[in-house]
């Protein structure tokens, strides 16, 4: 297959692996594509997926090839967090929440981290589109925040100082129905404890 041809049939995908291509032209050899990457006509992403050369990377492609690459998963923990302004400073890579196992992948925009939880909490996000109708999901404040509850250690208020987060943006939790039921499905004291403390650092 002809590179040109090649990239026509690729144009529309922000990334693609190797079974992407062999749906268009099954025979085709994986060595091609490390001839391809030699010309800088193609460069790798992680986990075996790859981008044109000339594709632009972006937070919004990132997030959707993370969303992509360990299925089921959605963006949360510190990206959401970020991208909410509850985190001041932007977050190198992706953080999301899966219910497969904790894993990491290495790329070069950032490592894309997972973490583990039950099923059952793969609850709490949105799917967002973008202007290209490529779609990501990414957790809602919310549940962005008790997902990293949940997985913290935080025990005191002074660990919600030390994390040094942005109170504007959590003050739509107070009193929230939306927060308080995502709480109650998590099912777990300790959480709720957290919930407590984050409170009561939002009302110093």
């Amino acid at each position: 297959m002809q590179f040109r041809e090649f990239e026509q049939r690729v144009r529309n995908l922000p990334a693609f692996n190797l079974n992407d291509i062999r749906k268009f032209a099954p025979g085709f050899h994986r060595q091609q594509l490390s001839y391809w990457q030699n010309q800088n006509l193609i460069r790798p992403l992680t986990a075996g997926y790859y981008l044109l050369s000339d594709r632009e990377m972006n937070e919004s492609i990132l997030w959707m090839m993370a969303n992509r690459i360990y299925e089921p998963s959605y963006i949360s923990l510190e990206s959401a967090l970020a991208h909410y302004g509850v985190i001041p400073e932007s977050v190198l890579g992706a953080t999301s929440i899966s219910a497969r196992k904790t894993q990491q992948f290495e790329s070069p925009w950032g490592m894309l981290t997972y973490r583990s939880i039950r099923p059952e909490l793969m609850f709490g996000y949105q799917v967002i589109e973008t202007s290209h109708g490529w779609k990501y999901k990414i957790a809602r404040l919310e549940k962005a925040v008790l997902d990293y509850l949940y997985l913290s250690r935080i025990q005191s208020i002074d660990d919600f100082e030390a994390l040094r987060w942005n109170q504007s943006p959590l003050l739509v939790l107070q009193n929230n129905p939306i927060f308080d039921q995502y709480t109650k499905v998590f099912h777990k004291k300790t959480l709720e404890n957290r919930v407590e403390l984050l409170m009561g650092y939002l009302h110093d």
